[in-house]
């Protein structure tokens, strides 16, 4: 990965991006990548997701497919996380790394709603809106926290 010596991140920025990573909720939010590479392979991660979403219920194959993608993006995730934990980046490289593990978080979370079927189309919209609504209310609690 090639770098810049005088802008690498400093232990204490790289420890803030760590912690993000582990937060809760952290998905919560983020975009899922349009693309992933992985093994030698690039996924079309959002087209899959959406068209997935879109399915009125996923046949058995389609359901053991999305189970091993899901531990295939838990590998990606656990990959970005220790290639942010233990390389030498600079700011902007650490925060991609971190922008896509975050939405690698966000794809296995809602690939494990699918699979469980606890997530249809038709009322993705309404549960997105939710989550976004609870994680507002935690950091307006979270915030007014830290002001006292």
């Amino acid at each position: 990965m090639e770098h810049d010596i005088d802008n690498l991140i400093s232990e204490k920025d790289r420890k803030h991006f760590l912690f993000g990573l582990q937060r809760y909720l952290v998905w919560v939010g983020e975009p899922i990548p349009d693309e992933i590479t992985t093994d030698g392979k690039t996924i079309q991660l959002h087209d899959i997701i959406w068209k997935l979403i879109n399915k009125d219920s996923l046949t058995e194959p389609e359901r053991q497919w999305v189970h091993d993608l899901i531990h295939l993006l838990e590998h990606k995730e656990e990959v970005d996380e220790e290639r942010l934990e233990k390389t030498e980046l600079t700011h902007e490289q650490a925060k991609r790394l971190f922008e896509e593990a975050a939405g690698l978080l966000r794809a296995i979370m809602d690939l494990k709603d699918l699979e469980d079927g606890k997530i249809k189309h038709h009322d993705f919209d309404i549960v997105s809106t939710k989550d976004r609504v609870k994680d507002a209310r935690q950091w307006v609690k979270y915030v007014k926290k830290i002001k006292e």
